[in-house]
């Protein structure tokens, strides 16, 4: 069965509209990537809402990690290289059997290998759930580094920001002028 593409599913849920859509796709043409980044880029949603959106075409639940407290004895059964290499944060535990299951955030929830790989090296049934990337990165600088990663603030924080010249629009130049008098 054909799952459905998240373009149409946001439409469906009256989330974006069908110009919103068009407009998204003409990005992707243009710019390559994935939908969603689109979506996010041109400004129609937010990050958390794509993604909530992709979690239900993929099955999956969304969290946002964000700053949740991790109890140590659900780190220490994934090991750090494991965290790092795969990107993924544990999160619960949620049984207290042998074979979990256990809880772990991936930017990719239908990354076989990488829940193959945790769930070999804890022993543990996994059930992924998806988070954003950014998010992942946050938590992981937090519970493995001790840092405090402050959350991007606007556009601005973004890789791809384009600083903008000062106005040069000749009615801007004519009113600062005037009312410096």
């Amino acid at each position: 069965m054909a799952r459905t593409r998240i373009g149409e599913l946001l439409v469906a849920q009256g989330r974006i509209d069908s110009l919103q859509l068009a407009s998204a796709l003409a990005h992707q043409r243009q710019w390559g990537g994935r939908i969603g980044n689109a979506i996010v880029r041109l400004g129609f949603l937010p990050e958390a809402a794509v993604l909530e959106a992709v979690g239900q075409q993929l099955g999956v639940p969304f969290v946002e990690i964000g700053e949740r407290h991790i109890p140590p004895q659900v780190l220490s059964l994934v090991p750090e290289r494991l965290m790092r290499s795969r990107r993924v944060v544990p999160l619960a535990r949620l049984s207290d059997g042998k074979r979990g299951p256990l809880v772990v955030a991936l930017p990719d929830p239908g990354d076989l290998a990488a829940i193959d790989e945790i769930a070999f090296a804890t022993g543990m049934q996994v059930k992924a759930v998806l988070a954003a990337e950014p998010d992942i990165e946050r938590a992981l600088a937090r519970v493995l580094d001790g840092q405090v990663a402050p959350r991007p603030a606007g556009f601005g924080e973004r890789r791809d920001a384009v600083d903008l010249p000062a106005d040069t629009n000749p009615l801007t130049l004519l009113r600062d002028k005037t009312s410096l008098h």
